[in-house]
């Protein structure tokens, strides 16, 4: 989904930060944040969102914060999503707009819906359910990220594992009331490093399509895209 305009889409993440730039020539991915002159600024970001700041990112220790300002870039976003939210409308995005619902595992585990090009539920899957006596870092006791996030597993992850990570994953789209589309998306760090995880979800859901990212190798997901969409949508005419 090439753009029009130019977009550095800064993309955080418990492990680092990553820039793509969109609308120029090529793809280019640079390491950290940045804003080349005259490009806008777009980000994705782990947390709870409102009006272009992070109320609450667990993992990165962030509590009512100008994202932008944080990693010292001279102006605010245009556009700040949740990290999930953005990679879900990204991958729907590179797959011609399809209803989608994305399970992102890296740091953190965040989950999305995607329809009709937009996201109509997020936050999801990470911080729910009741998967044993671990306190997660948002304060509750048993979330999904207790047993399905990189913080919370031994890495590298055993093979041996990745079923009852995938089992615990597949109870909670099934738990989740608005998880209703048939596809399902996984995506993030831990896949990458892990690809047998999309395997083993796909196994777990077998009344589902699961399927890996559709993002290029060189980024860490489709969060640019998702970005760039939803760009297009908020300076739409």
């Amino acid at each position: 989904m090439p753009s029009p305009r130019r977009l550095a889409c800064v993309e955080v993440g418990g492990g680092g930060v990553e820039t793509v730039l969109l609308g120029g020539s090529e793809l280019e991915v640079l390491t950290g944040a940045h804003l080349p002159a005259g490009w806008s600024l777009l980000m994705a970001v782990p947390g709870l969102i409102e009006r272009g700041r992070v109320l609450a990112a667990s993992n990165l220790g962030w509590l009512d914060v100008d994202p932008a300002h944080e990693l010292g870039l001279p102006v605010a976003a245009e556009v700040v999503l949740n990290d999930a939210e953005a990679a879900a409308l990204g991958e729907s995005a590179l797959r011609g707009g399809a209803a989608l619902t994305f399970v992102g595992l890296g740091t953190g585990v965040g989950g999305a819906v995607v329809a009709d090009g937009r996201v109509v539920a997020a936050n999801l899957l990470g911080h729910g359910g009741a998967f044993g006596d671990v306190r997660c870092p948002c304060g509750r006791t048993g979330c999904l990220e207790t047993v399905a996030a990189g913080w919370a597993l031994a890495d590298p992850l055993p093979a041996p594992l990745y079923p009852a990570v995938a089992q615990a994953i597949a109870t909670a789209i099934r738990d989740e009331p608005l998880a209703t589309a048939p596809l399902v998306v996984v995506a993030g760090g831990l896949t990458r490093r892990h690809p047998g995880l999309v395997d083993a979800l796909r196994a777990a859901l077998p009344d589902h399509v699961v399927e890996g990212t559709a993002a290029p190798a060189a980024v860490k997901s489709a969060a640019a895209w998702g970005l760039a969409l939803a760009y297009e949508q908020v300076t739409a005419p």
